[in-house]
């Protein structure tokens, strides 16, 4: 079941879609049963997809988080514990404590955007939604 979430834009009446979705043709898992020893490596697979563009009509490339660690201004080979990605709403390297908070910081990171190399996160500039 995915997650919509609309934005609206007083200023320019329009209201953008982001789209969370539980991506479970990704899955890989082992037979290990949950324990609080072990949910660290629980990992999620949520993919973040938007039809809306940048203000400079960048299309939003999808975004795929696979556990608490992956921060906003994420790449590939970097997590929360790299110091250098950022939770865009404290300005925390911590990994998210819940999926709203994700959820939250990404709807937040796609709504603002950011400079490029945020925090030394060495992540490229991402314009602001595109409301017009």
């Amino acid at each position: 079941m995915a997650i919509n979430i609309s934005v609206y834009s007083n200023a320019n009446a329009a209201t953008k879609t982001i789209t969370f979705d539980f991506v479970g043709n990704v899955l890989a898992s082992d037979n290990d049963t949950w324990t609080a020893s072990n949910a660290a490596n629980i990992e999620y697979y949520f993919l973040a997809t938007t039809g809306a563009r940048q203000d400079t009509n960048v299309v939003f490339s999808p975004k795929v988080m696979r556990s608490f660690s992956d921060l906003a201004l994420d790449n590939p080979t970097q997590t929360s514990s790299d110091a250098c990605q950022t939770d865009l709403n404290t300005n925390s390297t911590d990994d998210y404590a819940t999926v709203k908070s994700m959820i939250v910081d990404y709807v937040y990171d796609y709504i603002n955007g950011h400079a490029a190399n945020v925090a030394s996160s060495e992540c490229v500039f991402q314009g602001p939604m595109k409301f017009v």
